[in-house]
């Protein structure tokens, strides 16, 4: 069973996710993954992590209107996907199927897509998972592994609470 995850996509997007542009300072590490603070989202936080194969992963809250939350994808590899470019993906979450719309976002040698989930739950949730399989249509599958990142999500989820 397929579930759309609604997107909001907005002008803001640029802002959130050019790094340069970004106030943003570190409010700790859990299990691997770093906790930002982003004062443009609200205050806003997102868990960061860099993998081995070059692929960076980033979900997160933003908090300047009704709390919602994002994922983000990039990689320093050809990602074959143009900035602002919009594409269709399939989340599998231990088989729960999810899809939406994301947008390709090209900055700082980074490759990759952006998508916003409107309920921050569904991002706090995570925590209780094994992977999320992300396929962009016509792509190769890319598998996050959660296993183990109950604290890091539980640090995200603390620092929101003391935005």
């Amino acid at each position: 069973m397929k579930t759309q995850i609604a997107i909001g996509l907005t002008v803001a997007f640029t802002a959130l996710v050019a790094t340069g542009a970004m106030a943003q300072s570190k409010y700790g590490s859990e299990a691997g993954w770093d906790i930002l603070v982003k004062d443009n989202m609200g205050p806003g936080c997102l868990m960061t992590k860099s993998n081995a194969d070059g692929t960076q992963v980033q979900m997160g809250i933003d908090a300047t209107a009704a709390l919602r939350g994002y994922m983000a994808l990039y990689t320093k590899a050809d990602a074959n996907v143009a900035a602002d470019e919009k594409l269709a993906v399939l989340f599998d979450v231990d088989g729960q199927q999810f899809s939406g719309e994301a947008k390709g976002q090209v900055m700082d040698g980074y490759r990759g897509a952006f998508v916003w989930v409107n309920n921050p739950d569904f991002i706090y949730d995570l925590a209780k998972k094994t992977a999320v399989t992300i396929t962009p249509a016509g792509g190769n599958p890319i598998v996050v592994k959660l296993a183990g990142t109950d604290a890091a999500f539980k640090a995200l989820r603390a620092c929101q609470a003391a935005q």
